[in-house]
């Protein structure tokens, strides 16, 4: 865990501070299962990368308390669909209401994101080369731009719900940057960005022919007599039917040679070699591929592969799969059947419109009943920024705090196994220390060069109450309970009144178990 910074208060102390009740609101605030308790007891459990790989402590199971405190429905809304509360947006949502917010980053396409785009390539200027000038840029600095890109949208950009959908397909999608280098930022470019709020079929495919994808998963050097069988199993396990919707090992046999030939030019482009296909007779999810004759056409041997692709998005366990997946993300990491249903139902409706299936998600009757849940590292470390005021002028080099970050286990782009990060509460609660180590070295922040928080921005009045009447509608758009409240002033009371004081109990309130959830 790197140190925490000189001027802000050692681990120890916020753990005897959260200990006390800002990580652990009482009882009666959170009501029965409170999670305060999480915190005292993972604050040791530290898993070298990842967090935990089995169950929460006894008692201490994911709860819903935390929601309790959000009575308002449309700061709901903007806490799924937002990498993070921040006032300007906060104003958005409220101005529009419920149903006008949802409709407003549902059209993503009509939002005005060129600010952000512009920073990027300007900052970034080797995310903006031709595929043949990436693979000849260098390696490890074409990935790191690729990487603080993510960071820049995901932190800044307008089109919040899009970014949002980014990371969700992201991690459905998954391709370590670690073996496929810069054919990641074309991947994420034209195929998880493109279609992200588009339609899952044309995402799919295009997925499918995506060079960082092929050679993520050994496709591209897939052929007959002996093909790899990776990526077929993946396209069904983890992108479309899931492990129990109704496919055999045979299957994956026959999918592997049906999509021999589905390879890459040396630059990572799309190519179908016909020389690597198999023309030999195949059966698949119960339909027959008939053998083709050596003088078959390019497009009638890779046209197998695109029929099977097909029939999985057909399939109506591809519906119910990517529903669930859908719902977990964005509603708890146990949503309803009747939710999952009726997100399925319009998959099949309209043939997998994306932003049909989200309106459906996020319709109060879903939303407002929704759990409260655990905000992953990349999740956190972008909400606080955006909570703390930050904008691209006050973080000219965001490299330096996506590397801190990266401490907290998830780095983007990083997780090396094919499906993707874990959206559950229970691999990520045993990283509670280095997640009050992150909230120190943000609100420390001070260099102009890199990265800084105004701390001006919270001292509005100058004074205690001020600070904490900040920290209350920045942070927490006005929802902040009594108890952590209480605890704040007290805390920024008990030494003397300066910025470094100020800047602690920032990095507290971060800390805080209401911030820890959304």
């Amino acid at each position: 865990m790197p140190p925490a910074p000189a001027d802000m208060p050692p681990v120890s102390s916020r753990r005897r501070f959260l200990s006390l009740g800002a990580g652990a609101l009482s009882a009666s605030a959170l009501g029965a299962g409170a999670l305060g308790t999480l915190a005292a007891d993972t604050a040791d459990a530290q898993p070298p990368r990842g967090g935990r790989t089995g169950p929460l402590p006894a008692g201490r199971a994911p709860g819903s308390d935390v929601a309790t405190l959000w009575k308002d429905p449309v700061l709901r809304l903007v806490r799924r669909i937002t990498m993070g509360l921040e006032p300007s947006e906060v104003a958005l949502a409220r101005s529009l209401g419920y149903a006008g917010y949802l409709d407003y980053h549902l059209n993503a396409a009509a939002i005005d994101d060129s600010a952000i785009e512009t920073l990027v390539a300007t900052r970034l200027p080797l995310t903006q080369l031709p595929l043949a000038e990436m693979r000849r840029a260098d390696t490890n600095e074409i990935e790191a731009q690729t990487e603080d890109a993510a960071w820049y949208r995901g932190t800044f950009s307008r089109a919040q719900l899009r970014e949002r959908m980014v990371e969700f397909w992201t991690d459905h999608f998954n391709i370590s940057i670690n073996k496929v280098g810069y054919l990641k930022f074309v991947d994420d470019r034209d195929v998880v960005r493109k279609h992200a709020l588009g339609n899952f079929q044309t995402l799919l495919k295009a997925s499918a022919q995506s060079g960082a994808m092929l050679r993520y998963l050994d496709q591209h050097t897939s052929r007959t007599p002996t093909p790899n069988q990776n990526y077929a199993r993946e396209i069904m396990e983890l992108h479309t039917l899931g492990v129990d919707g109704g496919y055999t090992q045979t299957d994956v046999a026959e999918l592997s040679r049906i999509l021999t030939g589905w390879s890459t030019t040396n630059d990572g482009a799309f190519q179908f070699n016909r020389n690597f296909h198999d023309r030999g007779a195949k059966t698949f999810l119960g339909r027959s591929f008939p053998a083709m004759a050596t003088t078959a056409s390019d497009a009638q041997m890779k046209g197998e592969g695109d029929v099977a692709i097909q029939m999985l998005l057909d399939h109506p366990s591809t519906a119910r799969f990517v529903a669930f997946k859908m719902a977990r993300f964005f509603l708890g990491y146990q949503p309803s059947a009747a939710a999952v249903n009726a997100v399925a139902a319009v998959y099949t409706k309209t043939g997998g419109d994306i932003k049909s299936m989200m309106r459906t998600l996020l319709s109060s009757t879903y939303l407002l009943a929704a759990p409260a849940k655990y905000k992953r590292p990349l999740h956190l470390a972008m909400s606080s920024l955006r909570g703390l005021g930050t904008t691209p002028t006050l973080i000219p080099n965001i490299r330096p705090v996506r590397q801190r970050s990266d401490a907290m286990g998830m780095p983007v782009y990083s997780w090396e196994q094919p499906d993707g990060f874990p959206d559950n509460v229970e691999w990520w609660s045993g990283l509670v220390v280095t997640r009050w180590s992150f909230s120190q070295a943000m609100s420390a922040l001070n260099n102009a060069t890199t990265a800084r928080v105004d701390s001006t921005l919270f001292r509005v009045p100058d004074n205690a109450d001020g600070v904490i009447a900040q920290i209350n509608t920045r942070l927490f758009a006005g929802e902040m309970s009594t108890t952590l409240r209480s605890r704040l002033l007290t805390y920024l009371r008990a030494g003397t009144y300066n910025d470094t004081r100020v800047r602690e109990t920032l990095s507290l309130a971060l800390s805080a178990n209401e911030f820890q959830w959304y």
